[in-house]
């Protein structure tokens, strides 16, 4: 099994002229795993017994079929949609970055076992999309971004021209978004949406403060890394963006279970007063910035 999910990586990657996963993982010269996970690659937590699909993890995806694209129009073109959205540690690991992963990809957030098809939102796009949710264990299930070779997220990602990633990191007082990745012309589109959608410091309402910045290069979350799986793309770059706890927690009405995140996406409570703000703020500004990318727009 070990040496199949290997093969498999390898040829998505070799389609796209990109590094194999022995380069990425276990090959001589590869960057060792980080000291805090457990697995050093998502085939090695896939084949070991410690953790078991459907009980203490599972993983989504969806990988469009080719499709033929004409456009003839004179006055206006029509954007190629080719950007698949990913959440690596989704579920219990980096909690509502699954939620937020199938929203930009064009879906109200579903369960397991639901045909994705009945979820779809009318009039966005159905974009690709690959997640890893922790069920349990979940801190233990964590395998850094550049030792993911799982060859569904191989896949999505080498098939498209882009790609956005969902992250999110240990800050439980300042809502904050910090964007890395290869792709400075998504980033910066992706800047800009936020800004226009009202996720700016300081805001009119302090209540309603979101800090968005780039991240910095000599930080081990700029997610500059080709061996990331959010820069395995055509074009050899993606967006990556690190949302902070406190920010998560903000847009959800009840962010204790995944069944709950799901309910309450963007509906305000006690807790979270400006949830629909935060949530639809955030996913709104990620699809147009998507969009605008697709249009080889640049927000310079």
């Amino acid at each position: 099994m070990n040496s199949r999910r290997a093969v498999l990586a390898s040829v998505a990657a070799l389609a796209a002229g990109l590094p194999t996963v022995n380069a990425v993982v276990g090959g001589a010269g590869a960057t060792p795993a980080a000291a805090a996970d457990q697995y050093g690659s998502n085939t090695e937590l896939y084949t070991r017994t410690a953790d078991k699909e459907g009980t203490d993890w599972v993983r989504r995806f969806r990988i469009g079929a080719p499709a033929q694209v004409t456009d003839n129009a004179r006055a206006t073109s029509s954007p190629l949609g080719s950007t698949a959205v990913i959440a690596p540690h989704g579920g219990g690991i980096e909690a509502g970055t699954s939620e937020l992963c199938m929203a930009i990809a064009g879906y109200t957030p579903f369960e397991a076992d639901t045909d994705p098809a009945s979820a779809a939102v009318a009039g966005e796009p159905q974009r690709d999309y690959w997640m890893f949710e922790a069920l349990a264990n979940s801190a233990a299930q964590h395998v850094t971004s550049t030792h993911c070779d799982d060859p569904a997220a191989l896949a999505v990602c080498t098939g498209n021209l882009y790609a956005v990633s969902l992250h999110g990191f240990d800050e439980t007082t300042e809502r904050k978004v910090i964007i890395g990745g290869r792709d400075a012309r998504l980033g910066r589109n992706l800047l800009a949406a936020f800004t226009k959608y009202g996720l700016t410091s300081p805001a009119t309402d302090p209540d309603r403060d979101v800090t968005v910045v780039f991240a910095d290069a000599s930080t081990s979350i700029d997610g500059d890394d080709p061996a990331n799986i959010v820069n395995r793309t055509r074009t050899g770059a993606g967006a990556q963006l690190e949302i902070s706890t406190a920010l998560r927690k903000a847009m959800f009405g009840d962010f204790s279970g995944a069944a709950k995140r799901r309910a309450t996406a963007g509906v305000p409570s006690t807790g979270s007063p400006c949830a629909d703000h935060f949530w639809n703020g955030f996913v709104g500004a990620v699809r147009e910035a998507i969009k605008n990318h697709e249009l080889g727009l640049d927000a310079l």
